[in-house]
């Protein structure tokens, strides 16, 4: 395994807004792998309590530079008084933008940046790439956010709208503070299906038997998005198998996610 040394970097003055940088020992210009964790982007985990744990112990087998994304988050319950939109929105946008204020002193290469991110958070790294599609009159408009070259998105839920595909689709409506025909600007400025743009490389990764995001979801929008998309479909994999989470987890799903990893990493170059 290689030797990373991790810090905790703030981007924010709040108590969320930070990011675990684990950077290889006299590594030089070296890519970046951004993770953002889920959770139905409510306050119940965190970056390291969440599943995707498991992909950043991985990724520190490579000679790349992790990017452990922490954001404000929901209340677990009642009124979204935690994160009312768009906070949860420009908390992501903002950790990942404050990468070029750190790219010379810990020499990151930004023109090779992977980013990757389970349920939720797959939610939040599809549309973290695709910012360049915000409305110039949008809240969440940047007028140069960070290019991202290459994404994973893993039982992630991209099209905010496609609520009868979600278990929870209240949770949605939380998060952007109402519903589609009530805030039609939001979910245009926070929808990936809406979003994607033709240079997007993106991997689209689910389980045939997720009951948390079904995969008609999943299957709807790589057939109608704009991005080079590559769909991998596990069968027998539900929500949280791929990923090693509270003892329970199919190993072969797993190796599944490494391989794919790997072959990610090496795209970048």
């Amino acid at each position: 395994m290689n030797t990373h040394q991790k810090k905790t970097v703030s981007y924010g003055s709040e108590g969320q807004q930070f990011a675990h940088l684990y950077t290889p020992t006299h590594a030089n210009n070296t890519p970046v792998v951004i993770v953002v964790h889920g959770g139905y982007w409510k306050d119940n985990h965190s970056l390291e309590t969440y599943a995707t744990r498991a992909i950043v112990d991985y990724l520190q087998t490579f000679e790349v530079a992790i990017w452990n994304v922490e954001y404000r988050r929901m209340n677990t319950e009642g009124e979204n008084i935690n994160a009312p939109w768009p906070t949860t929105f420009k908390d992501v946008a903002d950790a990942i933008d404050y990468l070029r204020h750190i790219q010379h002193s810990e020499s990151l290469d930004l023109r090779r940046v992977l980013i990757i991110g389970h349920s939720a958070g797959g939610h939040l790294a599809t549309w973290a790439a695709s910012r360049e599609g915000i409305a110039a009159d949008s809240e969440l408009y940047y007028n140069d956010p960070l290019k991202i070259q290459r994404v994973v998105t893993i039982a992630g839920i991209l099209d905010l709208v496609s609520v009868n595909d979600i278990d929870q689709p209240e949770q949605i409506y939380r998060l952007m503070g109402g519903t589609p025909d009530s805030h039609p600007d939001r979910y245009l400025a926070c929808n990936p299906s809406r979003l994607c743009h033709p240079q997007m490389v993106l991997t689209v990764v689910h389980g045939g038997r997720d009951t948390c995001v079904n995969v008609s979801q999943v299957a709807q929008f790589c057939e109608q998005t704009r991005a080079r998309v590559r769909q991998i479909m596990l069968p027998t994999a539900d929500h949280f198998s791929m990923l090693p989470h509270n003892g329970h987890w199919v190993e072969t799903q797993w190796q599944q996610i490494q391989q794919l990893i790997a072959e990610e990493i090496v795209a970048l170059g």
